[in-house]
C-alpha cells in the first residue's frame, strides 16, 4: 500500500499551494481564490467515498488550471492531477499534462485529504482562512461532511 500524505497552505492573499505525495510519487500545484481549490478537493474525495465513479477537483491557476480526478477502484483510488493551460478549460482529461498518477488505498487518501484540511483550519482559523483566502470561507460542511463519512468527529 503506497502511502497518501497532503499538505494544503495558504501563501498569501488568495493563493495556496497543494503539495501531494503518494508513495514515492510527488506533486505540488497552485491554486488562486478565482476558484474554492480546498472545497473542490474535499467535495471530490466525498464523492469519491460515497462510490461516484469519477469526480473533479479544479484548482485555478492564473492562466491554467490543475484538475485532480479521482477514480476509485474498490478499497483503492487512482489519483490524477493534471495540468491545463487554460483556466476552467474544459479539455478533455487526456489533453492534460500528467503531475501524478498513483494508485492508493481510498480511505488513507479520504484520510489524508481530511488531515490537510484540518490543518489549515488549526493554522488559520474560519476568521483567518477568509482574510488570506479573500472570495470564499473556509469549507466547514464540506469537512465535517468527509469526517461524518469516514466516521471521524466533526468540528463545529
Amino acid at each position: 500500500m503506497m502511502p497518501a500524505r497532503i499538505e494544503y497552505r495558504l501563501i498569501g492573499s488568495g493563493w495556496a499551494m497543494c503539495d501531494v505525495s503518494i508513495g514515492d510519487l510527488q506533486a505540488t500545484v497552485a491554486a488562486s481564490y478565482l476558484g474554492d481549490a480546498l472545497n473542490e478537493l474535499l467535495g471530490a474525495t466525498l464523492n469519491a467515498l460515497e462510490g461516484t465513479r469519477y469526480s473533479v477537483a479544479r484548482f485555478c491557476d492564473e492562466p491554467g488550471e490543475y484538475r485532480f480526478v479521482l477514480v476509485p477502484q474498490g478499497a483503492f483510488i487512482r489519483v490524477q492531477i493534471l495540468e491545463f493551460s487554460k483556466l476552467w478549460s474544459d479539455e478533455p482529461d487526456e489533453f492534460g499534462e500528467v503531475k501524478l498518477d498513483a494508485i492508493c488505498g481510498l480511505r488513507e487518501f479520504a484520510e489524508a485529504v481530511l488531515d490537510a484540511a484540518r490543518a489549515v483550519l488549526n493554522t488559520y482559523g474560519i476568521e483567518g482562512y477568509k482574510k488570506e483566502w479573500i472570495r470564499h470561507e473556509f469549507p466547514l460542511e464540506a469537512m465535517n461532511n468527509l469526517s461524518r463519512a469516514l466516521g471521524v468527529a466533526t468540528l463545529h
